[in-house]
């Protein structure tokens, strides 16, 4: 099939097919992303399967596109089929899941992945494509204008996603139980009171365990949010007066931060719990998003 015959062949009632058709024709792609310093940035991507109705994509974690899209998850791909001077843009935003079957089919789809970052599964990251919008452009006559919706752009995922388990709500109130039993680690003149693991006395130790306090806490406290709409009788009322917040706004900065660095995530199994309320992938997270 000639590539003007592939483009008018497409059914635009069947949206979330025929994009689907486009991208296994054209897997070769450009991401344009917000830069962690706030400018445009381009990066090439390929297309891997649809699976379900959703396409999928990978990246390694330790990728700076990875940073990008986790800060930023608008995303504008595009592709020129030369042949016919045909230009294809999608519009979307980036769904992560680290689903180990998923994430090993991408591998297999891509073995540049692999030889570029190396065979571990756990460094990468399988992502899809929520409200996607596909604008196809051409210079052929024989290619009329039109665009592609597929899924409500008002009703995008945002941010951390919870099944409706009772293993994940059991899992997080064991967390919140206990740090609520750690208590506040700092009094109100910055005295160090009753807790599990003691905050440095000064400097930049000191300084350094607060942030990373802080950011668990605000991580916590998202979680927590999120499952009250779900799980009305949780009561997070014990863990609001543990946190480690001096004002309010602060509490508002810190929940804020872990929600951009946690990104959008859908949240199956009580591991991921115990991965996402974590110090250590907070800060790793962090470190990632820095210029």
């Amino acid at each position: 099939m000639t590539e003007s015959e592939f483009f008018t062949s497409l059914d635009d009632s069947q949206p979330q097919e025929s994009l689907a058709q486009i991208l296994q024709r054209f897997p070769e792609l450009f991401a344009a992303t917000t830069g962690l310093d706030k400018k445009p940035q381009l990066w090439p991507v390929r297309f891997l399967f649809a699976q379900d109705g959703s396409l999928w994509f990978a990246t390694a974690k330790c990728a700076r596109y990875y940073a990008e899209i986790s800060m930023t998850p608008a995303l504008t791909l595009g592709v020129y089929a030369a042949e016919t001077g045909t230009f294809i843009r999608l519009r979307g935003k980036a769904l992560f899941s680290e689903d180990k079957t998923l994430v090993a089919r991408c591998l297999k789809e891509d073995p540049n992945l692999t030889a570029a970052w190396g065979e571990d599964p756990n460094l990468y990251i399988a992502y899809t494509l929520t409200g996607v919008q596909a604008e196809i452009t051409s210079i052929s006559p024989d290619i009329s204008a039109r665009t592609l919706r597929v899924g409500d752009s008002e009703s995008l995922l945002q941010g951390i996603t919870l099944k409706k388990k009772t293993e994940l709500r059991d899992r997080l109130s064991r967390l919140m139980e206990r740090r609520e039993a750690e208590g506040p680690k700092l009094s109100a003149d910055n005295g160090i009171v009753d807790g599990a693991e003691p905050l440095p006395a000064a400097g930049p130790e000191r300084e350094a365990a607060l942030f990373a306090q802080k950011l668990y806490d605000g991580a916590l406290l998202y979680f927590a949010e999120t499952a009250k709409a779900l799980w009305s009788r949780l009561n997070i009322q014990p863990i609001e007066r543990s946190v480690l917040f001096e004002t309010y706004d602060e509490r508002e900065q810190f929940t804020a931060l872990a929600k951009r660095l946690i990104g959008n995530t859908v949240i199956d199994k009580p591991e991921d719990l115990t991965y996402y309320i974590n110090p250590e992938t907070l800060l790793e997270r962090y470190k990632q998003t820095r210029p």
